[in-house]
């Protein structure tokens, strides 16, 4: 995944209802994964999605600097995550339109510094 495993990223991660809870290990340099300057080293979260019935599915990082992101052919996105003030937001859309909305708190991931 863009040069790095899911474990070269994150450890313990659960996704509940609203929130997203686990471990963002400190990666440095990740500019493989489009990621340049200040923010190619940080804390990454991968979002993945099993398959669904929607066309298309965002991921947007609220607070953040990217705005939505759209899920690969994998169904995979990489959001670099600098606080845990922050927010997921997924967007899944269908004939054009959202069809589905969910927000997850952050408030319990743990972000490592760098070494």
């Amino acid at each position: 995944m863009l040069g790095k495993y899911v474990a070269d990223l994150q450890s313990d991660i659960v996704v509940g209802s609203n929130a997203i809870s686990g471990t963002l290990l400190y990666v440095a340099d990740y500019s493989s994964a489009g990621y340049a300057g200040d923010e190619a080293s940080g804390n990454y979260l991968v979002i993945h999605s099993a398959s669904t019935d929607a066309d298309s599915i965002t991921v947007e990082v609220v607070g953040g600097v990217h705005g939505e992101q759209t899920l690969d052919v994998d169904g995979i996105c990489i959001c670099r995550i600098a606080n845990t003030s922050q927010k997921i937001r997924v967007r899944a859309y269908k004939d054009g339109t959202v069809a589905n909305v969910k927000t997850y708190s952050l408030d319990n991931l743990v972000l490592t510094p760098s070494a």
